[in-house]
């Protein structure tokens, strides 16, 4: 009699350790779970954040579409008419180089980038999120990207797309006995935007318009 009580003493004691195995592994589970809805919703937030900078962005080329300030860089605005090709844009292509970073936080241009971001504060920012932006005309040289040539005489090269009669039309240049359509050429911008949230939150988002 006293050997099976002792048994039962044995078999209570292992039940208590497996309840409390699984009372902790709910517990972590749980933790788990809260974690994750909390990063997707930093990640959503971040990403309306910068859709709504990149509106902003796309209202500041559309209003001033027909000047000539789009010919050439106005750092206050973000906006440069090169592609910049040397910048390293998010800072991954070249993370142990910071020279060719784009200064995010205006404090004063990299010697090899050269382009200073423009902080925004579009309707529709998140609370506890700050955007900053840059704009990049896609040619090669500052000027009208209709021009044959740019300043310096060397071929002017941008990234066009035919809109009017000839969008959506596999049908571009012309060959004997026929003509190519008409269109209106249009210039490629990218505009690369930036969020920083909660948590250390770091987001890049880029969009390609044409104007």
């Amino acid at each position: 009699m006293n050997r099976q009580r002792g048994m039962s003493l044995i078999v209570v004691l292992i039940a208590l350790v497996i309840i409390s195995f699984a009372a902790t592994a709910l517990l972590r589970s749980t933790d788990t779970a809260t974690l994750i809805a909390g990063n997707l919703s930093f990640k959503k937030a971040a990403l309306a954040s910068g859709d709504a900078s990149t509106e902003a962005a796309i209202t500041w080329l559309d209003a001033n579409s027909a000047n000539a300030i789009l010919l050439g860089d106005s750092i206050a605005n973000g906006y440069y008419a090169t592609s910049s090709d040397n910048c390293d844009l998010t800072g991954s292509r070249t993370p142990n180089d910071q020279t060719d970073d784009v200064d995010w936080a205006a404090a004063g241009a990299t010697p090899n980038c050269n382009m200073v971001a423009v902080a925004a504060a579009p309707a529709g920012l998140a609370a506890g999120y700050t955007v900053s932006y840059v704009i990049n005309r896609m040619c090669n040289a500052a000027g009208d990207p209709n021009a044959l040539l740019t300043a310096a005489g060397t071929p002017m090269v941008c990234s066009h797309v035919l809109g009017g009669a000839t969008s959506g039309s596999t049908r571009t240049g012309g060959y004997y006995g026929n003509l190519p359509l008409s269109g209106t050429a249009q210039t490629y911008y990218r505009i690369t935007t930036r969020i920083l949230g909660p948590r250390n939150t770091v987001r890049f988002v880029q969009a390609y318009v044409v104007q």
